[in-house]
């Protein structure tokens, strides 16, 4: 720094001038450590905390999609940080719809969640988050409306779904919902168990705590009227010690495996 090496260039002139040795000036300590810059805070860690943490309540979601929408109008932001954000006001929209009762009320919610993930994606279309919650807006908007009445759907669906496997082969949500795909669409209109069986195993084969795909094969194998596989997948979505997804696991999978469990009793 330059203002101290100059201060002491002028002490040395004035001992000078007083006959004095520059050597017997009085020694200084060293110089206090700078204190450490406080990191800037987070402006989407709440709402963030909100979605993915907190209880999976109307209230909350709301909340969350209020600060995110506030914080997201932050030009600064980083385009990824500001398209993850719009891609978790996605999500929380979803989980709002899935709360609704009516079908109606539901599509309201899917269809803002639809919206948010388009913008995500003009902030960053090479997203994999972006890209996968406009999709599974959109498979809930197929869903409520009935497979048979969205089955033009259906391509642009397992385009989105493929394109964020593309970006990130390890998406495991978005090859869960290419199996749901094939699950729920007759096979005559292009669906496959078996394919939507392969679909989940491989997202275990990968990821061999990611308990969501559990709970798929579990509802799999019970609408195929194999009880015994149904209720071990159940069963290890319960069981589970180490889920890829804690909070998933907490507030979703073990709600699901249940559900699955008490079908079959």
């Amino acid at each position: 720094m330059k203002r101290p090496l100059l201060s002491c260039c002028l002490l040395a002139v004035f001992i000078a001038a007083d006959g004095a040795r520059a050597d017997d000036a009085p020694a200084t300590g060293p110089a206090p450590a700078a204190t450490p810059a406080t990191p800037p805070a987070d402006p989407l860690a709440e709402p963030r905390r909100l979605v993915e943490t907190d209880a999976n309540t109307p209230a909350n979601l709301q909340r969350a999609i209020a600060l995110y929408e506030a914080a997201l109008a932050d030009a600064t932001l980083p385009a990824r940080v500001r398209s993850d954000g719009w891609a978790d006001v996605a999500r929380a929209y979803m989980r709002l719809g899935d709360l609704e009762k009516g079908g109606a009320s539901k599509l309201v919610w899917y269809e803002k969640g639809q919206a948010a993930g388009m913008k995500a994606q003009q902030v960053d279309g090479k997203n994999p988050a972006a890209i996968f919650w406009t999709s599974a807006n959109m498979a809930c908007v197929g869903r409520t409306k009935g497979v048979m009445n969205s089955l033009f759907m259906i391509g642009d669906l397992r385009s989105g779904l493929n394109r964020t496997l593309a970006l990130d082969p390890n998406f495991h949500f978005a090859r869960n919902t290419l199996g749901e795909i094939d699950h729920a669409v007759p096979g005559l209109a292009g669906g496959s168990d078996d394919r939507a069986e392969a679909s989940y195993l491989e997202v275990l084969r990968r990821n061999p705590h990611f308990t969501a795909s559990m709970v798929r094969l579990a509802q799999l194998k019970r609408d195929n009227g194999d009880d015994d596989e149904a209720r071990r997948w159940a069963q290890k979505v319960l069981d589970e010690k180490a889920p890829a997804l804690p909070h998933d696991w907490r507030k979703f999978d073990v709600a699901d495996a249940r559900i699955v469990l008490k079908s079959l009793e």
